[in-house]
């Protein structure tokens, strides 16, 4: 009795197994859209690592997106999106006239911190009471709030170690809304992302140190 009934509880496991991973929940992935500048820094830069702040690793603050229909995604791994992320918007942005993430003797090297990013996006308390919806309707009322913040900083140093300059840009929200179902959780999120590396960027290129160097001719940081 145990030989027949096993392929069909096989069978049984192996349909729940899907249906569980197909209803999982959405995760939050860093999106971050910047302007192309109109001007670039002559000079090869190595991209390294992004890396996040100790409190974020930790738990101590809230790292990624805070949402009761969005899958909570590892330290580790956010912080590996975010580095992809910030990488291709420095490329698509053209910052530097060559950005890799090697080179054997770059001009400069570019490694980043995630200060803090987080969102906590939720329902009021009140729109649990009975009624809600009609009153919040009657009288006008937002159903949803919505907070966080973006905030990084990125260093630039000689290929030897040397400290260049630091830059850091930050993006914090607090709002009140109602939903609408046609934007994403993690919209609001990348869009302050996004703002504060174009902070970060512009401050790259408002640098009159940087403006004056062509790729290899970095010896007086060296």
């Amino acid at each position: 009795m145990l030989r027949r009934n096993g392929p069909i509880c096989m069978l049984v496991c192996s349909v729940l197994a899907a249906a569980v991973l197909g209803c999982g929940k959405p995760e939050y992935v860093p999106d971050i859209r910047v302007v192309q500048t109109h001007r670039i820094i002559d000079a090869t830069a190595e991209f390294h690592d992004v890396y996040p702040a100790l409190a974020l690793v930790s738990g101590k603050e809230s790292f990624g997106l805070i949402e009761p229909n969005t899958a909570k995604v590892a330290p580790s791994v956010l912080t590996k999106q975010v580095e992809q992320a910030l990488l291709n918007s420095f490329d698509q942005a053209g910052v530097f006239s060559k950005l890799v993430t090697f080179d054997p003797h770059p001009d400069l090297v570019l490694t980043a911190r995630i200060n803090s990013l987080h969102k906590h996006y939720r329902p009021q308390v009140w729109t649990k009471l009975p009624y809600a919806g009609t009153i919040a309707t009657v009288l006008d009322l937002k159903t949803h709030v919505s907070s966080g913040e973006a905030d990084l900083t990125v260093f630039l140093l000689t290929y030897r170690g040397k400290l260049v300059g630091t830059y850091r840009g930050s993006s914090s929200f607090n709002e009140r809304f109602n939903t609408t179902g046609e934007m994403s959780p993690g919209t609001r999120l990348n869009q302050a992302l996004s703002e504060a590396v174009q902070e970060i960027q512009g401050q790259i290129l408002g640098d009159a140190r940087l403006g004056t160097i062509a790729a290899r001719e970095f010896a007086q940081f060296r």
